[in-house]
This record gives structure tokens, C-alpha cells and sequence, in this order.
């Protein structure tokens, strides 16, 4: 979903108005699985805040700050406290041919190791991944026909919602 909002809202209250797209969408795909299959959303799942900050404190902010609106959100038309799932948690889940055992301090632990030419571009593992399970999926491109940001997004999305079912058993 896009939550582009009027230029005309003064930036301070965009992620205002982007939490009531962002309900009225909840609210309609809510109403949309009762009416279709008869269902009810029982688990949904959020990328967790990142733990590191990038290098512009300005954009974490306003990421944090949706983060936060956004899962209060969800809580209110859903009912009950979406789970989060960090990018690396979510990523370990999905791509488990990433996952390497070691020793430490005599301790197994696990880590992610991307292959060579994916070390500086992470999300574009992920989004081949899911672009290969997925090939119906319609990407979004550049003039110049590179994928826009929004397709790893996208792909870290989908990446959490399988990890939260591989956390609930249920894949």
C-alpha cells in the first residue's frame, strides 16, 4: 500500500494523516477476509525498529516514530499487540541457507552469512528470493529500470510475515 498524503499537509503532521490511511486500509482488509473466507486476523507482524542507527538521525526518527503509530494502529482495529520481528530474526527465518553455526566463548550461535556479492546489498538477496517464490508479484521499476526502493521493502515485508508463521509453526 502507498500512503502518499496531500503536499498541502504541513510536514510536521504527515505521519498523522499516514496513520488514518493506514487504519482506513486495516479497517477494509479486516472487513475484506470476514467477508470473503468467513476469517479473522488473529496474528500480524511488524518489522522491528532498527537497533543501530543509520547515518541520518532525522530519518530513524521518523521511522521510529511510525513504527510506533503504525503498530498502535494496527493494535486498535486488530485488538491485540501486533509481534515484532527484527530484520535479522526475519531474515534468519527466511533465508535458513544463510545460517551458519559457531563456537564462541563455548556457546553455539548462529549468524548470517551472505554470499560475497551480496555482503554490501543484503536486500537484494532477499528480494530475489522472494521474487523467485513469488512470480506473480509485479515490481516496481525506474525510468531507467531499476527496481525503486519500495521493492525491498516490499520483499523485507514478506520476508517477517514468513518468518512470524515459521514462528507460529504453522510453515
Amino acid at each position: 500500500m502507498s500512503l502518499k498524503i496531500d503536499k498541502d499537509v504541513p510536514v510536521d503532521f504527515r505521519d498523522l494523516h499516514k496513520a488514518d490511511l493506514l487504519k482506513e486500509y486495516c479497517e477494509s482488509y479486516q472487513q475484506y477476509v470476514l467477508k470473503k473466507w468467513n476469517g479473522k486476523i488473529k496474528h500480524v507482524f511488524v518489522e522491528a525498529p532498527l537497533q543501530n542507527t543509520p547515518k541520518n538521525i532525522n530519518t530513524t526518527a521518523l521511522l521510529l516514530g511510525f513504527n510506533g503509530i503504525a503498530r498502535y494502529v494496527l493494535y486498535q482495529v486488530f485488538g491485540f499487540e501486533p509481534e515484532k520481528i527484527s530484520v535479522h530474526n526475519a531474515r534468519k527465518l527466511f533465508c535458513p541457507e544463510l545460517v551458519k553455526t559457531s563456537k564462541r566463548k563455548g556457546e553455539i550461535v548462529e549468524t548470517l552469512s551472505f554470499p560475497e556479492e551480496y555482503r554490501k546489498n543484503k536486500k537484494l538477496y532477499v528480494w530475489e528470493k522472494v521474487a523467485k517464490l513469488e512470480p506473480q508479484i509485479e515490481w516496481f521499476y525506474t525510468r531507467n529500470d531499476t527496481l525503486k526502493d519500495m521493492c525491498f521493502d516490499m520483499s523485507d515485508s514478506y520476508a517477517v510475515g514468513v518468518a512470524g508463521l515459521k514462528m507460529l509453526g504453522i510453515i
